[in-house]
C-alpha cells in the first residue's frame, strides 16, 4: 500500500533555514480551532509577505511593504528591518520602539499581512502544486485544497517539512 507523503513546504527565498520532517498522525474528526491541549500556531512572517504598517497621524510612514529575499523590509526613516521569523505583533513592536527611539514620540503602530506567501503541496493527492496560503490554514484543510487524497494514498500518517 501506498504511503502519503504530504508535504508542506513554505517558500523561504533565500534565507537559510533548518528543515525537520517528523511523521504527524492525522486523526478522523473535526477540523478546526485548537482543542484542549494543543496550542494556536502563531504565524511568522517570512520573504514574499506582503504586509500594511500604519502609523496613526503619520501617513508618510504608513504604507504597505513586501519582505525581500533578504527578509527585510525599506521602512522610511529607519532603513532595512528585519522582518522575517517574527509574528506581526512582534515586527509592530519592533517597528514602534524604534521610531520612538528617535523620530516620533509614542508612535500608535499596526501591522497587518496583506497577502501570505503561497505553500505548496506534493504527494498523494489529486492536484499537487503551489496554492495561496490563507491564515489558520492546517494539514486536512491544504490536502483538502490540492483536491483531496487519492485513492492509492494511505490517510494515517503524513510528512511535514
Amino acid at each position: 500500500m501506498f504511503r502519503i507523503l504530504a508535504m508542506i513546504v513554505v517558500v523561504s527565498g533565500l534565507t537559510a533555514c533548518d528543515t525537520i520532517s517528523e511523521e504527524l498522525p492525522l486523526q478522523p474528526g473535526i477540523v478546526g480551532a485548537p482543542t484542549a491541549g494543543q496550542q494556536a500556531v502563531t504565524y511568522r512572517l517570512s520573504v514574499g509577505d506582503r504586509i500594511a504598517v500604519k502609523v496613526f497621524g503619520q501617513a508618510d510612514l504608513s504604507g504597505e511593504f513586501e519582505i525581500d529575499g533578504g527578509g527585510q523590509i525599506a521602512y522610511p526613516l529607519l532603513g532595512q528591518v528585519m522582518a522575517v521569523g517574527h509574528s506581526v505583533d512582534e515586527l509592530r513592536a519592533l517597528i514602534a520602539d524604534d521610531l520612538n527611539r528617535d523620530f516620533v514620540v509614542n508612535p500608535r503602530v499596526s501591522v497587518e499581512v496583506l497577502n501570505f506567501r503561497p505553500f505548496f503541496i506534493l504527494g498523494q493527492v489529486n492536484s499537487s502544486g503551489s496554492y495561496p496560503y490563507v491564515n489558520g490554514l492546517n494539514v486536512r484543510q491544504a490536502i483538502a485544497v490540492a483536491g483531496g487524497f487519492t485513492r492509492r494514498a494511505k490517510q494515517s500518517e503524513v510528512i511535514l517539512v
